[in-house]
């Protein structure tokens, strides 16, 4: 945008837009939709970028090189520069190879404009493991990038073969229109891909476009006035109202409808009233230069966010402790955009295109050499060994269609799993692992697709039962995960009901009761002579090898001293887990033969306050809360206790 065009009305709304996804993350109250402010800056790019072309496109002037080449000032200078501090940051500072394996391939498909599709794959935005990745954010940077390479050539052709600009319009309105419907229909089957995916972000961007190639705005300054403030009211709306939802689709529809009216009011409207109240509050000088330092701001919120949150070991941003790191990132940003940006931008020497694209090239190359060959820097004694195994068939199976046991549940029933195959071996019997989700319950939010996965999973568990003797049925399951959504031990909770199937209106612990005696009765009716619950196991508060590693390395902790900072406490544990305890002990009063196993009490440690993370190198938990295969086996004996009442042989005179 030149200077005599420039817009601080657009400045604002970048404020407003960057300022939600800070606060958002910065756990800032009233900010629970602040995730919107992407969809926001969408808008704005699609606008910008399709005012850019059409102009240039209508005076003949329009060339792909130059326009890549002020996509390239714009965009590489602060990105680069902060993937080379936070990536250096990384490698530094980490103990555990997998965290520079990540960083790594992060930073590769950033250089080529697809960490959207990276992330999509690897994460989902809104789960607490997106906390520990420092470059998630720049996915909205890879569907901006691919928009610009589809967008110009597309105007171009476009222009090029049609007549009229209308024609233009109606094809982008299209095109709008698709975008929208696809991901109306497709975020019925993947939240992660609506989320991530250009196609199905596109129409939030093309509205933009739209916008600037209508050109509309209202005739009258008191239209002005109305769609500016309509604007403002749907986009802080949206932004204060907001919560667990299923972004984006029909729901990021308020929020760019609210931001094209806000620029669309914006025209001119500002040197009209220049004394106005709403002037004076909206374009002030903070929140125009907010917009200006919006991009490195963008960059460098998240990376700060992370490193505080996950170095050494998690820790919660609370709001008083996300405001402060706003306000840092807000510095450093400050110092990206008048030392990075800005130079790049103006300096003459950056326009010349024989000087440019050479160099472009080398530092593109330059950094992806890096991305592949950076180490992390400590040596092995620094590890804790924390082993993800799971094992599918434990011991030697005797007769078709015969199991001395079915271990059964989700991934803890996983991790367990390794405890059990050298017991199955032991007492000479056979046994399997079947994943399926709890009976008759799913939670509340879940998609068709999904609740019909909840009934294949029934279906196949009574198949099983149906066609196979089994004398012994194992229930492991994170059912507080069931109970409270995503992470309570993080304080990443997403609470949504459990919803029993044949009654949605009961209460979640009355749900969770109802699933559990469905499945014993289920198991009695089908033959199962002994059936094993495991009580949950505890929680860690952090990825322990990596953050245990960094506490041994950087702060000289010793083995307690990493127990007492990561493992969850025992009055902690009990209250956390207070709703599934009471719903174990009803089903130990109706159930009495029901066999229940607790490895808690082999973790617990020396004063019996704190359960145990880790034992010497070894570290008891591949994660925060799934017991690695040395976990497993340290508590071995909780098991080994049940099977020998169950499966020993009496020795023989």
């Amino acid at each position: 945008m030149q200077a005599k065009d420039y817009r601080p009305d657009i400045d604002v709304l970048r404020a407003i837009a960057v300022l939600a996804v800070i606060f958002y993350h910065a756990n800032i109250p009233y900010f629970d939709g602040g995730y919107v402010g992407v969809s926001i800056f969408f808008v704005i790019s699609g606008y910008l970028i399709t005012g850019i072309i059409k102009r240039k496109l209508e005076n003949n002037s329009f060339s792909f090189l130059e326009f890549y080449k002020n996509r390239i000032r714009r965009i590489l200078p602060a990105l680069l520069f902060m993937i080379l501090i936070i990536s250096l940051l990384v490698i530094i500072t980490s103990v555990d190879k997998a965290e520079v394996r990540q960083i790594q391939s992060s930073v590769k498909r950033i250089l080529i404009a697809i960490p959207n599709i990276f992330f999509y794959l690897n994460t989902n935005y809104f789960d607490p493991a997106a906390e520990t990745m420092h470059l998630l954010h720049t996915w909205s940077l890879g569907v901006e990038e691919q928009f610009y390479f589809i967008m110009p050539a597309l105007l171009f052709f476009l222009y090029k073969i049609l007549k009229g600009k209308m024609q233009i319009i109606h094809i982008l309105w299209g095109l709008c229109i698709l975008s929208f419907i696809s991901s109306l229909i497709l975020i019925q089957y993947s939240q992660k891909f609506t989320f991530y995916m250009l196609p199905t972000r596109a129409w939030e961007l093309l509205m933009g476009s739209l916008l600037a190639y209508t050109n509309w705005t209202p005739k009258t300054q008191k239209g002005k006035l109305f769609c500016i403030l309509l604007g403002l009211t749907l986009m802080l709306g949206c932004i204060c109202f907001y919560g667990k939802i299923n972004f984006p689709a029909l729901w990021a529809f308020p929020p760019c409808l609210g931001a094209n009216l806000f620029i669309a009011g914006g025209t001119q409207y500002i040197y009209i009233y220049r004394k106005s109240l709403l002037t004076s509050l909206l374009y002030n000088k903070f929140l125009i230069f907010i917009g200006l330092i919006s991009y490195s701001l963008y960059l460098w919120h998240w990376p700060i966010f992370v490193f505080y949150s996950t170095f050494p070991s998690h820790k919660v941003i609370t709001p008083s402790i996300g405001f402060l790191l706003s306000i840092l990132a807000i510095i450093i940003a400050t110092f990206s955009w008048r030392f990075i940006e800005k130079p790049v931008r103006q300096n003459p020497h950056f326009k010349n295109r024989k000087l440019l694209w050479p160099t472009t090239i080398l530092v593109l190359v330059t950094f992806l050499i890096y991305a592949e060959h950076a180490n992390k820097p400590f040596s092995p004694d620094t590890d804790f060994i924390g082993t993800k195994t799971q094992v599918d068939q434990l011991g030697q199976k005797k007769a078709e269609n015969e199991y001395d046991f079915l271990l059964i549940g989700d991934s803890h029933s996983a991790a367990i799993s390794n405890a059990l195959a050298p017991l199955a071996k032991k007492y000479h019997i056979y046994g399997e692992t079947l994943h399926t989700r709890l009976k008759n319950v799913y939670k509340e939010g879940t998609t068709k697709p999904g609740l019909k996965g909840y009934y294949q999973d029934w279906d196949n568990l009574t198949n099983v039962l149906k066609t196979n003797k089994i004398n012994t049925l194992i229930l492991v399951y994170r059912v507080n995960l069931y109970l409270y959504g995503t992470d309570i031990v993080r304080r990443q909770s997403q609470i949504r009901n459990l919803t029993y199937i044949n009654n949605p209106d009961l209460p979640r612990d009355e749900a969770l009761y109802l699933s559990f005696k469905d499945s014993i009765e289920e198991a009695y009716h089908y033959g199962v002579k002994n059936i094993i619950i495991q009580i949950p196991v505890p929680e860690a508060l952090s990825h322990v090898p990596t953050s245990a590693g960094k506490l041994s390395s950087f702060f000289g902790y010793n083995e307690d001293e990493i127990n007492l900072h990561l493992g969850e406490s025992v009055e902690n544990y009990k209250k956390r887990l207070a709703e599934c305890l009471a719903v174990f002990e009803r089903l130990k009063k109706e159930f009495p033969n029901v066999i229940f196993v607790d490895v808690k009490p082999y973790l617990l440690d020396k004063k019996q306050q704190i359960y145990k993370v880790i034992n010497g190198k070894q570290a008891l938990y591949y994660d925060d809360d799934h017991l690695s295969e040395e976990g497993a086996l340290y508590v071995i004996d909780a098991y080994d206790t049940v099977f020998q009442k169950l499966f020993a042989r009496p020795n023989k005179k």
